[in-house]
């Protein structure tokens, strides 16, 4: 197929923008980018699919992302709860002990279906429970095209502290059981390019046994499966890591083995020099969550500071309860807003870092580097495309500039991932949107009766 009549950007090693381009795809791979005139010339009998002038870009990969937490959009903001440990296993923990398989898939379906819709084409998530059901959203994810690493998960929690800190127990597994999950899931479901399983891990905390991360990093090297985890998120992560003896919580997972090419570290909010300097050695990922840290009162990550040092920076809309929306051609300008406000200055990220974050490095993240993260001959077909008819996309004098600060999920038309039509003309081809919404909307009052969470009544009466 040759699609034509869009201007591209490339993302290739010399960031060229091709306008009145096309792309030739064969099978799951690009074969040619180029002039249309030029590409129609050498390919007179190929079928061509004109992309209406739009703006043409590789998909976007999203590195951070809680699929289950769909299901809770706006539970934060209606009576916020005092504290991040009460918001954590008051409400929104109770909730998620709250779900069944199905009520896990639901949710699941539901933020692939919004992600889908808004341009992401490949995400990290980071903590699948057992009883969401591991096997249900693998299957989900393959059925819809999106390309994703799912991180199951893994803790070693005792019982007393589970019940001390009032974590609900169906939010409880051992530490056997989610290792076991994750190994055999891997070997069951991992594919290559388009699925893979991984450690998700609970964050490295005082009630999380340590050991369990140097067993998780020799298991992961061994069977070449990634590895996600909370990390450096908060100072009170710091005070821990220093309390064993470490200089960071940075160090301290460095020392358990976490770090690494194979890794993925979701905020890195309170990483100093030391710390950025040992991500960028061990060609450790981190996630940003701009719209997550910002909604949150969260100090920004050092974005700059991390990428002038060589790291592999990405960037993730982190879960529905804090950010509202898994758009992340949205959070595009989130980050540099962020970026910006925290440094003072307009150079703090520029419209084509941001782009380089949310392809070529998520691609790094997933391990697809030399697959996905730009349009090159050779590389797998994954790309979008944004319609700049609407008002608030004209006129264009830079298309990086459009795409980051002033489009939004909405204005994609088209998905294509590995050759294969996922959006046409905004509507996701392989799910069924309807009836995703409908189901969402009957689950909710069920889950919430079950979960026995009160005090998330929006303060204005409802009458």
């Amino acid at each position: 197929m040759l699609y034509t009549d869009t201007t591209i950007l490339t993302m290739n090693p010399r960031r060229e923008i091709i306008t009145e381009g096309a792309l030739l795809v064969r099978g799951d791979r690009i074969e040619a980018v180029g002039k249309a005139a030029e590409l129609r010339e050498a390919h007179p009998a190929e079928p061509v699919t004109g992309l209406g002038g739009g703006i043409t870009l590789p998909g976007l990969i999203d590195t951070h992302v809680h699929t289950a937490q769909c299901m809770l959009r706006g539970v934060s903001e209606a009576t916020p709860p005092p504290d991040f440990r009460t918001w954590l296993f008051g409400r929104i923990f109770s909730l998620q002990g709250a779900y069944t398989h199905s009520d896990g898939l639901a949710s699941a379906s539901l933020c692939v279906l919004e992600m889908l819709k808004s341009g992401t084409t490949g995400f990290v998530e980071c903590l699948l429970a057992e009883n969401y059901g591991l096997d249900g959203i693998a299957q989900m994810c393959l059925d819809s095209g999106i390309r994703a690493a799912l991180g199951n998960l893994v803790m070693d929690v005792s019982p007393e502290d589970r019940d001390e800190m009032g974590w609900p127990v169906e939010m409880w597994q051992t530490r056997q059981s989610g290792i076991d999950l994750t190994v055999e899931g891997h070997r069951r479901w991992t594919d290559g390019d388009h699925l893979q399983i991984w450690f998700g891990c609970r964050s490295m905390e005082p009630v999380n046994n340590p050991t369990l991360f140097e067993e998780v990093s020799s298991l992961a090297a061994e069977h070449d499966i990634g590895i996600t985890i909370h990390l450096s998120e908060l100072p009170h992560d710091n005070e821990y890591a220093r309390s064993l003896g470490y200089r960071s919580h940075m160090a301290m997972a460095h020392e358990l083995g976490l770090l690494g090419p194979r890794t993925v570290l979701a905020h890195c909010t309170v990483a100093d020099d030391a710390d950025i300097e040992l991500l960028a050695a061990t060609g450790t990922t981190v996630s940003h969550c701009p719209a997550n840290n910002s909604s949150s009162g969260w100090g920004p990550t050092r974005v700059r500071d991390m990428l002038a040092a060589g790291v592999n920076v990405t960037l993730g809309c982190d879960s529905t309860p804090s950010n509202a929306n898994m758009d992340l051609l949205r959070d595009l300008r989130v980050a540099a807003h962020v970026a910006r406000m925290h440094d003072h200055t307009r150079l703090a990220l520029s419209p084509e870092e941001i782009l380089e974050m949310a392809t070529l490095n998520g691609a790094r993240a997933l391990g697809l580097g030399d697959d996905l993260g730009s349009l090159e001959p050779g590389k797998l077909a994954d790309f979008i495309v944004i319609d700049t008819d609407a008002p608030h996309l004209q006129p264009i004098w830079s298309p990086a500039a459009t795409v980051v600060f002033a489009a939004q999920g909405s204005d994609v038309d088209t998905v294509v991932i590995g050759g294969r039509e996922i959006v046409r003309g905004g509507e996701v081809l392989t799910m069924d949107s309807e009836a995703i919404v409908a189901d969402i909307r009957d689950r909710k009052p069920r889950v919430e009766a079950r979960s026995g969470v009160t005090g998330i009544d929006p303060p204005w009466p409802l009458i």
